[in-house]
């Protein structure tokens, strides 16, 4: 998704690409839904959920589940009629089922690395499973997560582009292409009625951990990761146990520890999780929260986060250029969501408008990108008949170690247009400044697709 998949120290997205909106909450259910709504904790990047009265301004889902929680706790049939595959193949007594597949071509029409023949097409498929311990009647609160993914074709960035931060967020490497990988496996249990949620398995940091809700629609990978936060995810996420605790409706806590080896470029995706444990440290992240309710009836919520985060592995300096080897790395990040405005009369399916803002910081005597800003816009319901539809405008800028090369900034525009309840078209266009510091300003177009079966 960013180079901080692709390098890691160099999604989804996501994951699996995942990638994922949550426009910003309704007023009454901010707080809870920012910390069971993370992005981008389910390959969905778009689709509409069903039912979506738990938090109404989500268009992304999280954990995949087709049903709202109300529905998944009273063990309801969830309402799979509204996609392409028969009901039963999506929920089936706490049991529930997506697959997602997300296509997209895009064409370099000037600069870069190439233009003659730069035009590629890449595919995802997303398989997911969620297993709702109470309405399978086991235990309250329990909540089990599976992910596949395979994706195929090939991507602009080495050969067309040369983009650092990488034009689409279902990009990522090292993985093998073509072939079926268990990328996720996790369980997770609430507590202190919902208060405290504890995570453990192989997953995705960034589903939880430097990322910001607007940026989610965005093609552009370092809209959905902030990509000076070197951590495990997509497509190669890690071993490790995540807390997340609500310790009141505006302040919240996270932190996790994973497994250190993907955020050094190995690749976990499609392993265990357990072959690499230990041997290369440790990756640990902070992140405080506060989720004020701003307008006169609280109607624009916004987040405003802070974290941290230490690798426990000596790493280059790659400044020297000697070999010698410095004591661990480390950062900090901030960003923040905030909806400006809301059109009247959308109480039951809010629209208006919402910006965001993230910056990050690493040492730069040990990482290639030290310094990253990025913001935009996004406008949900910009069409009187099209209250679903989602458009944007962002910048994402990064600064490289090397001061003899100019910073890569990349500014994208997309018009994300829900076709109907399984289906979703998005044009995109990106122009990319000094791809990799040093080459020429790029002009990236293309339409991504995405199905829900």
């Amino acid at each position: 998704m960013s180079r901080g998949r692709r390098m890691v120290s160099a999604h989804s997205w996501r994951q699996a690409g995942i990638v994922t909106l949550l426009l910003l909450m309704a007023a009454e259910n901010s707080a809870q839904a920012q910390r069971t709504l993370p992005i981008p904790a389910c390959p969905g990047r778009g689709i509409m959920a069903p039912g979506g009265e738990a938090a109404p301004f989500v268009t992304r889902r999280y954990g995949c589940s087709l049903a709202s929680p109300d529905v998944l706790a009273s063990g309801e049939d969830a309402p799979g009629s509204l996609f392409l595959l028969p009901d039963n193949f999506h929920e089936y007594r706490g049991i529930t089922g997506e697959y997602i597949y997300t296509g997209e071509v895009f064409t370099n029409t000037r600069g870069g690395l190439n233009t003659k023949g730069a035009t590629r097409y890449r595919g995802n498929l997303d398989i997911v499973l969620n297993v709702d311990t109470a309405a399978m009647d086991m235990w309250d609160g329990g909540r089990f997560f599976i992910y596949g993914n395979t994706f195929h074709g090939k991507t602009l960035t080495p050969e067309d582009v040369g983009d650092f931060q990488l034009y689409s967020n279902i990009d990522g490497t090292p993985r093998p292409d073509a072939a079926f990988q268990i990328t996720e496996y996790w369980y997770e249990h609430s507590f202190a009625d919902g208060n405290i949620l504890l995570k453990v398995g192989k997953q995705d940091a960034n589903a939880d951990f430097a990322y910001v809700d607007l940026g989610g629609d965005f093609i552009n990978s370092s809209f959905g990761l902030i990509p000076t936060v070197v951590l495990p995810t997509w497509p190669n996420p890690g071993m490790g146990a995540a807390v997340f605790v609500d310790l009141t409706d505006l302040i919240h806590v996270k932190t996790g520890v994973y497994d250190g080896a993907p955020s050094l470029g190995e690749q976990t995706g499609g392993r265990s999780g357990f072959e690499t444990l230990g041997d290369f440290g440790a990756m640990t992240l902070h992140e405080w929260s506060l989720t004020p309710q701003f307008g006169t009836d609280g109607e624009l919520p916004g987040t405003y986060r802070i974290g941290v985060w230490h690798h426990s592995k000596e790493f280059e300096n790659l400044d020297l250029g000697t070999g010698e080897m410095e004591s661990q790395n480390y950062g900090f990040y901030m960003s923040a969501d905030q909806l400006l405005w809301r059109e009247t009369g959308s109480e039951d399916d809010p629209q208006g408008l919402g910006t965001f803002i993230q910056y990050g910081w690493s040492p730069r005597d040990r990482n290639e990108m030290f310094q990253y800003f990025g913001t935009g816009l996004t406008y949900r319901g910009p069409i009187a008949t099209r209250d679903a539809d989602v458009m944007g405008i962002g910048l994402a800028s990064a600064k490289f170690r090397d001061s003899s090369l100019s910073s890569e900034q990349a500014v994208e525009l997309f018009y994300k247009a829900q076709i109907n309840d399984w289906a979703i078209v998005q044009p995109d266009m990106q122009y990319i400044a000094s791809p990799s510091g040093t080459g020429r300003d790029a002009l990236v177009v293309g339409l991504r697709t995405e199905l829900a079966f």
